[in-house]
């Protein structure tokens, strides 16, 4: 834990801001992404540590943890299991490179993932974060059209309000106008506005997938055609 003070100034802008007991500084020189920063430097909100389905603040409060993690840490904070499975491998490989060179490990998730996909999904390729997922996944299709003879097909397809990331890929594809507002477009992506004929607590009540074709969801494209998703 640690307690916030206030007194230390920030040696390029001579304004004060608070700091933890070590002495350090919430100056100006760590920029963080989706965040007012210079309010954030008046009133900060920071994270001590984290156990089970909480963050605990710097106050000693539990804060029920609604993101897992920013979605990566979807089994829960400080699991005593986890920590004993990351130490041992720490112990016997921290990194092992998958350029011409491969670890046991990477093979059998990667079979392991398999298994869990339909018919004709076998093969998985590996990503540190969903925004080089989307990325990647945008050089995979432009790859497919052109080894199809078509390079000419560049045009992506995204949905309104959707997130896919903040890489150049992800943030065009992504249908919130905020994120691109200071880059202009980046790539050539249509984004369509999804509308669904039937409410979503009918389909939970069934245990059927969010976006099924039962659920008859409709496209209404930029010619004011509608067409409904493929099965």
């Amino acid at each position: 834990m640690f307690e916030l003070k206030s007194g230390l100034k920030d040696r390029t802008t001579s304004r004060a801001y608070p700091a933890d007991e070590q002495g350090t500084a919430l100056n100006q020189h760590f920029w963080m992404p989706f965040s007012a920063n210079r309010d954030f430097r008046a009133n900060p909100r920071m994270i001590a540590g984290a156990e089970g389905r909480y963050y605990i603040d710097d106050q000693g409060r539990k804060l029920f943890d609604s993101l897992s993690g920013l979605w990566t840490c979807g089994a829960g904070h400080n699991r005593e299991e986890i920590q004993k499975a990351v130490a041992a491998q720490l112990g016997t490989l921290d990194f092992a490179p998958g350029f011409q060179i491969g670890h046991p490990l990477a093979f059998k998730l990667a079979e392991k993932v398999a298994s869990l996909t339909p018919a004709g999904l076998d093969h998985v390729f590996f990503t540190n974060s969903g925004s080089e997922a989307a990325d990647t996944s945008v050089k995979m299709a432009k790859a497919y059209w052109r080894l199809k003879g078509k390079p000419e097909k560049t045009r992506m397809i995204g949905r309104a309000k959707g997130y896919h990331g903040v890489n150049i890929g992800g943030t065009s594809l992504g249908g919130i106008g905020g994120n691109r507002k200071h880059y202009g477009q980046l790539m050539d992506v249509t984004h369509l506005p999804i509308r669904c004929k039937r409410a979503m607590p009918i389909l939970v009540a069934k245990r059927k997938p969010a976006l099924s074709w039962p659920m008859r969801c409709w496209i209404k494209l930029p010619c004011t055609m509608r067409r409904p998703l493929p099965p």
